[in-house]
C-alpha cells in the first residue's frame, strides 16, 4: 500500500510542480530562471513541515510523497542539466550549492514550525 501511496504522491507532486513552474513562467519573464528555485526552496519547506506533522502522529509512510516530488522533480533535470551539457559546470553547482543552502534550512525551519 506505501508503494501505491509513494507512486500516486509523486505523480501527483510532479503534476503540480509542472502546472506552477508553467502558470508562473506565463506571468513574466525576468523572473522565468528564478522560479524552479523558489518552487525547490517551498517543496523544501513543505518537505519539513510534512515530516515534523508525519512524526508527531506516527505516520511512517504515504506522507513526505507531495514536497519530495515538488522538489526532486527539476533538481536533476532542466535546471543543472542544459548548462553541464553546454559547458558551463561553474553556474550548475553555483546553482546546486545554492539550492541547498536555501533548501536545507527551509526544510529545518518547515519542521521546526510543524513540531513547536
Amino acid at each position: 500500500m506505501s508503494l501505491l501511496l509513494t507512486l500516486l504522491g509523486g505523480l501527483s507532486g510532479a503534476a503540480l510542480r509542472y502546472g506552477a513552474e508553467r502558470g508562473l513562467r506565463r506571468s513574466g519573464r525576468d523572473l522565468a530562471r528564478w522560479i524552479p528555485f523558489a518552487l525547490n526552496a517551498a517543496g523544501c519547506f513543505l518537505l519539513g513541515a510534512l515530516a515534523g506533522w508525519a512524526h508527531l502522529h506516527r505516520m511512517v509512510s504515504g506522507l513526505i510523497l507531495l514536497a519530495g516530488a515538488v522538489t526532486a522533480y527539476s533538481v536533476a533535470g532542466d535546471d543543472n542539466g542544459r548548462p553541464v551539457l553546454g559547458g558551463r559546470r561553474g553556474p550548475a553547482l553555483r546553482h546546486v550549492l545554492a539550492g541547498w543552502c536555501v533548501g536545507l534550512p527551509a526544510a529545518a525551519i518547515g519542521a521546526f514550525v510543524t513540531l513547536n
